[in-house]
């Protein structure tokens, strides 16, 4: 049989041109709004905790202010993401690197408990981190951590642990959505949009109707990949593992995730760790 003759392996699953992913900090109660949201237009975010500030009743918190208890974590997150905020959110530039793993290892395994799976991505608090930060935190298993700085194409990044995102959700000059827009409208935009922020600012702002307003238009979009932080980075992880033999006809795919290749302009999924000949396909 003859092999392929051009074989591509798109950057996200079922060759989408574009990801979105979106990541709010702090565990607020107010995250229960932007989950249910995300949940009816089918939208996914990643939501950054303070182990320390969860409240321990054992019974979802009724005021209107304040952080969820732990009691609601697994339940209300499930098909999201939650992930590292250390336990306290102090200024980690100020801390010894011991307190440092104490905060963040800490925060893993009271999160992990919670949730039942390997919490592996965090957000800086205060947005502030340095090298020796950085250095700390490979070392401590993190795959990602999110800063507050911005980029135009912020995916893959430099550093996996300076990772920076396109926008702030109340980015102005151009707004959220309409940088959304410009990117989805470009027959040829492909890469991540990435938006971060706080729950507590659309109450703060007595403002909840941008929670529409800024994410419902992003959504929907049968070209467009909604993913978590870290399905994004195992996506990416597992397609750069994927063995596309010399003559064209064998794929491998060691990973753990299935990887969409495009073979003669047709999109192939390789399933995990199998391996698939090409000319056949």
């Amino acid at each position: 049989m003859t092999a392929p003759s051009r074989i591509e392996i798109p950057l996200f699953p079922h060759g989408k041109r574009i990801a979105f992913t979106a990541s709010f900090d702090d565990g607020h109660v107010y995250d229960r709004r932007i989950v249910e949201a995300f949940n009816q237009w089918g939208l996914k975010g990643t939501f950054n905790l303070c182990s320390g500030s969860l409240g321990r009743q054992g019974r979802p918190n009724e005021d209107k202010k304040g952080h969820l208890d732990a009691c609601e974590v697994a339940e209300l997150f499930r098909g999201h993401e939650v992930a590292i905020h250390t336990v306290t959110h102090p200024r980690l530039d100020l801390l010894s690197p011991t307190d440092i793993a104490r905060e963040v290892l800490e925060d893993r395994m009271e999160l992990e408990d919670l949730v039942g799976y390997p919490v592996r991505g965090m957000a800086y608090p205060y947005g502030v981190y340095n090298e020796q930060i950085i250095d700390l935190l490979r070392t401590l298993g993190i795959v990602y951590c999110r800063t507050v700085e911005t980029a135009r194409n912020c995916f893959p990044p430099r550093n996996p642990l300076a990772w920076q995102t396109n926008a702030h959700q109340y980015a102005e000059n151009p707004g959220a959505p309409q940088q959304f827009r410009e990117l989805h409208d470009n027959p040829r935009g492909t890469g991540l949009f990435y938006l971060w922020g706080h729950g507590y600012e659309f109450e703060n702002k007595n403002d909840w109707e941008s929670l529409e307003r800024i994410y419902k238009p992003i959504s929907g979009k049968p070209d467009v990949w909604y993913c978590t932080n870290i399905e994004l980075f195992d996506y990416d992880a597992a397609r750069r593992r994927l063995v596309i033999a010399a003559n064209r006809a064998i794929a491998f795919n060691p990973s753990a995730l299935a990887v969409t290749i495009s073979v003669d302009g047709r999109l192939v999924d390789i399933p995990a760790g199998q391996t698939v000949q090409l000319s056949a396909v």
